[in-house]
Order: structure tokens, then sequence, then C-alpha cells
């Protein structure tokens, strides 16, 4: 069927509408197009700064990975110095400890008493000897007493023998000693 057109006028307003409307929609997917492309360029560029801080951020917290094991190091090295160090002035205490108790048998060995061994296990001094009589070693065991350094004397054994008598002495020392 073919229409019959009255009003040219109309007609030419209908395609020109329909112009103005084609020109529009492509006009408006030019400008999402180009909305789309600078959307899509700001992003990739904020993906691009985030790779780069992450780098970056990830460098220093290796930096400071570095820095905390050197100090971990550090910490057990000065441990062992200071247990080493606390082992040398154990040692040196003791050192002293040791001149302390041979002054201290020095001043209190009678005349009749030798001394043949001395054994020291921790705080506790072992001594063996011989002595001319039982009473020369309860002499020795008294001037002991005295002494600054050893405490808890004991007579373990007193053995007669052809020489003299045989003695075990034993006595704990002292850590606090003066």
């Amino acid at each position: 069927m073919l229409r019959l057109n009255l009003m040219p006028w109309r007609e030419q307003q209908r395609l020109a509408a329909l112009r103005r409307l084609r020109l529009m929609v492509v006009g408006a997917a030019v400008v999402a197009l180009c909305a789309v492309m600078l959307m899509d360029q700001l992003a990739r560029q904020r993906v691009r700064q985030q790779a780069v801080a992450n780098n970056s951020q990830q460098a220093a917290i290796d930096a400071l990975d570095a820095q905390r094991a050197e100090h971990d190091r550090v910490i057990r090295s000065y441990g062992v110095v200071r247990a080493q160090a606390a082992a040398l002035a154990g040692l040196r205490a003791d050192q002293g400890l040791v001149t302390a108790v041979f002054a201290d048998l020095e001043r209190a060995l009678p005349e009749g008493v030798q001394l043949r061994k001395l054994e020291l296990e921790g705080s506790r001094l072992r001594m063996l000897g011989v002595a001319a009589s039982g009473a020369v070693v309860a002499q020795f065991m008294r001037e002991l007493e005295r002494s600054g350094v050893m405490h808890d004397l004991e007579l373990k054994s007193l053995k007669s023998q052809p020489g003299g008598d045989a003695f075990v002495l034993l006595a704990r020392l002292s850590a606090l000693w003066s």
C-alpha cells in the first residue's frame, strides 16, 4: 500500500529529525567510546602506579627484613658473649676461692700432717692425707673451722697405718668468702 503524502514539508521534518537522531546516536557512541578509552587509560595508569608503589614497598620490607636478621644475629652474638663473660667472671671468682683455700690450708696445717691429695668437686673439697695421730687431725679440723672459706667439716675416715693415721676429710667451700 502506498501512502500519499499530502504535506511534503512534514516528510522533510520527519527525515530531518531522523537524521538528527542518527547523528546524536553516533555522537553519543563516539563520546561514550572516548570516555571508555579515557577511563581505561586512567585505570591502566593507576595499575602501573600501584605496581611501582608495591615494588618500592616490597623493597623497603626486604631491607627491613635484612636489618632485622642482622639485628637478631647481633643479639644472639651478644648473648653468647654475655654468657662467656659470666663464665669468665665465675672462673675469676673461683680463682680467688682456690687461692683463699690454699692460704687457709697453709695457716691451719699443723706439724705432723701431710696432705697427699686435694679434690675439688663443685663446692665440696676432699682432703686425703696422713697425720702423726688422731689428735693432730682434730687440731687440723679445729683450725680449718676458723676458716672463712671452709664449712661443714666432716671426718670421713681415719685409719691407723704404720707411717701414721690416714684420713679423709670433707669440707664445703663457701660461695661467699671474704
